[in-house]
């Protein structure tokens, strides 16, 4: 199964889905992490990762490469058939990576906040979602909720705009959590971290969500 955590928009929380998405995922099998971001975000958790394999109790971890532009498709493919599972991490813009992502992948997982400029931004992608579509007509939407602040109404309002577009939204909801942070800067994930309950829950709840959309 292939995945791309993908978005024209950056701060909505891409590389963090991503790096949990493809550590869980490890728990059952080979996993596969494509860091297709110029800023090498998802690289970056991984070497710090292993800096920290030594000192921390960590469960099984991704295997992370670095592709970028038309190589995540065109190397991504071979690569991704040797996996049980691949999870693409690429940068907040139309690029080349994202467009290949999108093509690759056979399920495009979108984090987006709850803000008027993240509604702007999904209006772009969704035009690179159908345009993809002309090669991969069995891709899969789904957007996932996150960063979200549960003080404010922005959330509903922006379940109202995402029903408007006919997309498939996650029940899960990601919060706003310094613990996603901390896990980041150590190469870890909140389970790994176990310093907040909350986030720990909301991360297994995405990741058993989108493992019984596979099985839909």
């Amino acid at each position: 199964m292939i995945y791309a955590v993908v978005n024209t928009k950056g701060g909505v929380g891409k590389t963090t889905t991503a790096v949990h998405l493809a550590t869980m995922l490890a728990r059952s099998g080979e996993a596969l992490l494509i860091d297709g971001d110029k800023q090498k975000s998802a690289a970056s958790w991984a070497a710090w990762r292993s800096e920290n394999s030594g000192s921390l109790k960590l469960g099984p971890s991704p295997t992370t490469i670095l592709l970028g532009g038309k190589a995540i498709l065109s190397e991504g493919k071979t690569l991704a058939s040797k996996y049980n599972y691949t999870v693409v991490d690429v940068g907040g813009r139309d690029s080349a990576g994202l467009r290949s992502s999108l093509i690759l992948a056979q399920m495009a997982i979108v984090p987006v906040g709850a803000s008027n400029l993240d509604a702007a931004a999904m209006t772009d992608l969704l035009e690179l979602i159908e345009l993809s579509r002309d090669y991969n007509p069995d891709l899969a939407v789904r957007v996932l909720l996150t960063r979200v602040d549960p003080r404010t109404k922005d959330t509903a309002e922006m379940l109202d705009f995402l029903k408007e577009q006919k997309l498939e939204v996650l029940t899960t909801k990601v919060c706003e959590r310094v613990a996603f942070r901390r896990a980041i800067g150590e190469g870890v994930i909140v389970q790994e971290l176990g310093k907040d309950r909350l986030a720990i829950n909301e991360m297994e709840a995405f990741f058993e969500e989108v493992q019984h959309e596979n099985k839909t």
